[in-house]
């Protein structure tokens, strides 16, 4: 994919959103070294809200067309006061206006956390496969009318990321059922997705797949 960036004058973003901390990646190893790279730590590395990052290859000379003050801090007290807003060096091109920095507070330790109980990129990932894994076995052996609800069996579990998608007409009306039984989950259009994470226990995920069942029997296909 790079190289077909480099062939038409193209720069390569990837979105790395669903991937931190769930799906394991290396930029060294997936030769994504001279790319950008945009992710946010809200889902799966439980940093909260407003904590986003873009990381710029060395050598890059893009700048946003809009900055803010931010950006600005590199050249304050040694340029024109009334002339333009300035961009910094670097990274700090991109910064923009002041902002709520709390939840950096929050992400440094998180990652102190992650570290200090081990885990690990590679871990967490084992952890996502087994508890994705098990919810689509435990949703199998429902036997589900596919008219009501179904699941992508075309996937290879390596090919899977944090949630269990599954297709139904009726997503909102499940989501509402299993919410009142105490199941968390959400649903986009016609698909339900469940997101295990790593402090929940088997026991949980099987209780909640049995509660989806018990939604589904509620209200038969018609």
């Amino acid at each position: 994919m790079l190289d077909a960036c480099r062939r038409v004058g193209a720069e390569l973003l990837v979105d790395a959103y669903h991937a931190l901390d769930v799906v394991p990646f290396s930029l060294r190893r997936d030769r994504l070294l001279e790319a950008c790279v945009v992710g946010g730590g809200y889902k799966y590395c439980q940093l909260g809200e407003g904590n986003c990052f873009l990381r710029i290859p060395a050598g890059c000379t893009l700048r946003p067309v809009i900055t803010g003050w931010f950006s600005e801090f590199a050249s304050l007290g040694t340029g024109d006061p009334s002339g333009p807003v300035t961009y910094g060096p670097g990274a700090a091109r991109f910064a923009g206006a002041t902002y709520d920095p709390t939840s950096h507070y929050r992400a440094a330790r998180a990652f102190d956390f992650f570290e200090e109980q081990g885990l690990t990129s590679a871990l967490l990932r084992q952890v996502s496969q087994h508890q994705v894994g098990l919810l689509a076995e435990r949703f199998d052996a429902l036997d589900a009318d596919p008219r009501v609800i179904t699941r992508d069996h075309t996937l290879n579990p390596s090919e899977r990321g944090g949630f269990l998608a599954l297709q139904s007409p009726r997503a909102a009306e499940l989501y509402r059922g299993l919410r009142a039984r105490g199941v968390l989950t959400d649903y986009r259009a016609d698909v339900l997705r469940l997101g295990p994470a790593p402090y929940l226990s088997d026991h949980q995920l099987r209780m909640a797949m049995d509660a989806l069942g018990s939604v589904i029997k509620d209200r038969p296909a018609t």
